[in-house]
């Protein structure tokens, strides 16, 4: 059976030593908490603070800025996890630092069907999950599944 590897990232309005917007891979999960690989460091944070998923999304993450009343945001790059500013809705933008070009996820809803809620979930679970994103990512990139 092949393995999934987890990644988790840091719920809106939580106050979290991780970055938002960026993810982790996470070493371990319980259901109460998520040890994450942070520069080789592992930190325990609890599950309540963190988003955890059987894949990490290929798009980039939209996080609102210090100055989240004026309504500015940046997004975190996929490949790298620069930030770099938003100016507009665009669909897709390249990393100023990395050079990867990745669609812009405005809205992170489609991922929250795959999102592990619980402790370890049964064999099979995530496997069938990551392959239902997977399917769903082609669809919307216009790409065989």
């Amino acid at each position: 059976m092949p393995h999934v590897q987890y990644w988790a990232r840091v719920r809106a309005g939580q106050d979290c030593p991780l970055r938002r917007g960026a993810w982790y891979r996470v070493v371990d999960l319980t259901p109460v908490e998520a040890i994450v690989d942070v520069n080789h460091r592992l930190l325990h944070i609890p599950r309540a603070y963190v988003q955890v998923l059987p894949l990490r999304p290929p798009t980039w993450t939209v996080v609102p800025g210090p100055a989240a009343g004026a309504g500015r945001k940046y997004g975190v790059c996929p490949s790298c996890c620069a930030r770099a500013r938003l100016d507009g809705p665009a669909p897709a933008m390249r990393c100023p630092r990395c050079g990867a070009l990745a669609a812009v996820a405005w809205s992170d809803s489609d991922w929250r069907a795959f999102e592990v809620r619980t402790g370890r979930p049964a064999a099979g679970t995530l496997a069938r999950a990551r392959a239902r994103a997977l399917k769903a990512l082609a669809a919307a990139f216009g790409l065989r599944a």
